[in-house]
């Protein structure tokens, strides 16, 4: 009686915490539906290339390229080589004046004997440009080793060569040329040695105007010790931060925790990549990073000679507009990213889905050694008490984390175990084993909706947090469901379940499939990230071919190894083959883990992970049938 009252209030805390997560999951749901808009961002430095190459004005260009969706301009900061350039300055290192005399103004400076060759002149005669250039090499260099000479000339106690890369801000002609053709402009910031404590406040102050920074280069503005003056200065300024996933720079993940909601994902693919890269191959990709991913800006960079052969400008502006094309076709709408609902997990919500989570474990432990339900019971009061204190001590996403992983871990290794913890009689039925599979995705899909829950906030939408422990989740199911086979064919207590194992005389084709089947293990963990090992050519096309025939492309280790092995799982069962049931069982654990592991992609829209699983089940279905039939084939025989 007991135990039966004990069970089932363990099973109703799991199917509150199932119903809680689906909530949670069809409120972030319909937030995504809202969230359907894309900008679209070109670099101006690329554009000006693009116009040089056919000695074409920028001016046309511009209002052709907004014709085509495109609302933002990348602006970098400018430099005095820039501003040189432009026309906007004349600048000179000292020994330079004195041998050049073309400014008259100069000239007098060097006869008053003012000219320091250790020292760099700067000619402004824009009001607006002097005080920008004055106020940043100020920042950077100090206020008093920068001077100002009647005749609009500051001086700069700096060589020529240590200044010529300093950022001094936007440029006054191109911003109100920019406005003007109605673009929002993005600055692109780049970190300095010298910008700390004193001049970031001030640095990003002088930015205020532009609601969103992308910084440029290997580092983060601030960092490594000043990230948290840069977080505060660009709150305090109500600029958002650009994130370009991806791309690795130092300070990223720092600064986005900073940042919390004020941040935006952007996707850009870099100059040096988009050189190997054709022109449908990346339109396919952004589409995809704003489908599947919440892409909000999108970061254009245009193919350059000698990419195209010729005529840059028509080539890339039917570009943008197949982009365009492309991406309302996918349902989206073109305009200023906007930033996403704040959404939040309830303190209470985590502790009745963190709860749920640990019945799940307890039931898995279950399957090793028999737990007294009054322990079970205990257990969970346990749990619930270490998660309020933790929550209360500030450690909420820690708590927010450990019970995902504890979800993407316990559920796949509950439902392979649960599906196969019983005798069959030798009877094939490639119906029956297609029951077996969909009921072990069932069981998954409860890990799944209490995964969601529990990281249903805005924080791991936006990519501000993520989900840790990715490789932990994808190999400890594998060890479980395979240590549960293993122990169960033998007799006794569990010393002599595991010494029975070891005795095991083993073949050396066994062996050597033992070794393939660990590299091939070795392989599935390491592809799992983005930068381990590359996908081969011939695997890229065959993902393009499943993506355009079945939208959204499903995870190739599950309907090509995960599912078929457990369709032979399923046959050694029935047939009462089970020697080897522990090796064939594991690894189609592949296939629960890869479906948890999809939605522990919490930036991935639900319903792109929805489709995704489906795809994966139905392919998985038709080729575990075929690997079931012969199976049983071979068994007969």
């Amino acid at each position: 009686m007991l135990r039966n009252t004990g069970k089932g209030l363990l099973i109703f805390i799991l199917t509150i915490g199932v119903l809680l997560g689906a909530f949670l999951g069809y409120a972030r749901y319909f937030g995504e539906l809202q969230d359907r808009t894309v900008e679209l961002c070109v670099d101006l430095n690329d554009l000006k290339k693009m116009a040089a190459y056919e000695g074409r004005a920028l001016g046309p260009i511009l209002d052709q390229v907004q014709e085509r969706g495109i609302s933002s301009i990348a602006v970098f900061e400018e430099t005095l080589p820039d501003a040189n350039s432009l026309g906007e300055i004349y600048y000179a290192s000292g020994p330079g004046v004195m041998r050049v005399k073309l400014n008259p103004l100069y000239c007098q400076l060097g006869k008053k004997g003012l000219i320091d060759n250790q020292r760099t002149y700067i000619y402004a005669p824009l009001d607006e440009a002097r005080k920008r250039i004055n106020d940043q090499l100020k920042l950077i260099l100090g206020y008093n080793n920068v001077n100002y000479f009647k005749g609009n000339i500051l001086e700069a106690n700096e060589y020529e060569e240590e200044i010529r890369d300093i950022g001094l801000g936007i440029s006054g002609l191109q911003k109100k040329f920019l406005y003007k053709k109605g673009f929002r402009i993005i600055p692109r910031v780049w970190n300095d040695p010298r910008y700390n404590n004193r001049n970031i406040r001030q640095k990003l102050a002088a930015l205020k105007e532009f609601d969103t920074i992308i910084f440029d280069g290997e580092e983060i503005l601030g960092y490594p010790d000043h990230l948290k003056i840069t977080a505060d200065a660009l709150r305090e300024n109500k600029v958002r931060y650009g994130y370009i996933e991806i791309v690795k720079q130092d300070g990223d993940r720092a600064l986005k925790k900073m940042m919390d909601r004020e941040v935006l994902r952007v996707h850009s693919v870099p100059k040096e990549e988009l050189k190997k890269l054709k022109r449908a191959a990346v339109i396919k990709r952004f589409v995809r990073a704003a489908r599947e991913r919440k892409v909000r800006l999108i970061y254009l960079r245009p193919f350059l000679p000698p990419q195209v052969e010729a005529y840059p400008v028509a080539y890339n502006l039917d570009y943008f507009s197949m982009l365009k094309s492309e991406l309302e076709r996918a349902g989206f709408v073109l305009g200023k990213a906007e930033l996403t609902s704040q959404f939040r997990v309830a303190g209470w919500q985590i502790v009745v889905l963190g709860a749920a989570i640990v019945v799940g474990a307890l039931f898995l432990v279950n399957y090793f050694i028999t737990v007294h339900i009054l322990l079970m019971l205990l257990a969970v009061a346990l749990a619930i008490c270490g998660m309020v204190v933790l929550g209360g001590a500030g450690y909420v996403t820690l708590v927010q984390k450990s019970l995902a992983l504890l979800a993407a871990i316990t559920f796949p290794s509950l439902a392979v175990v649960s599906n196969f913890d019983f005798v069959k009689k030798p009877e094939f039925s490639v119906w029956k084993a297609v029951l077996m599979i969909i009921n072990i995705l069932a069981e998954t899909l409860i890990g799944v909706f209490l995964l969601i829950g529990v990281l249903a906030d805005y924080r791991f939408t936006l990519g501000v947090e993520t989900f840790t422990g990715v490789k932990i989740a994808l190999l400890l199911p594998i060890m479980i469901v395979a240590a549960y086979f293993i122990l169960k064919q033998g007799k006794g207590n569990l010393k002599e379940r595991i010494r029975s194992f070891l005795d095991i005389d083993v073949k050396m084709a066994a062996l050597l499939g033992g070794l393939f089947a660990a590299g091939a293990l070795l392989v599935f963990v390491a592809r799992s990230g983005n930068f381990v090992l590359p996908v081969p050519g011939f695997e890229k096309s065959f993902r393009d071919l499943l993506e355009t025939i079945l939208f959204i492309r499903p995870r190739t280790k599950e309907f090509m190894v995960g599912w078929p092995f457990l369709f032979l799982a399923a046959t050694m069962l029935m047939r009462g083959k089970t020697k080897w049931l522990w090796v064939v069982a594991a690894i189609g654990t592949i296939a629960p883990i890869s479906v948890i592991n999809t939605f522990s992609h919490i930036h991935t829209p639900i319903i792109v992970s929805m489709i995704r699983t489906i795809n994966g089940l139905a392919l998985g279905i038709l080729f575990g049938s075929i690997v079931a039939f012969i199976a049983n084939k071979v068994i007969k025989k």
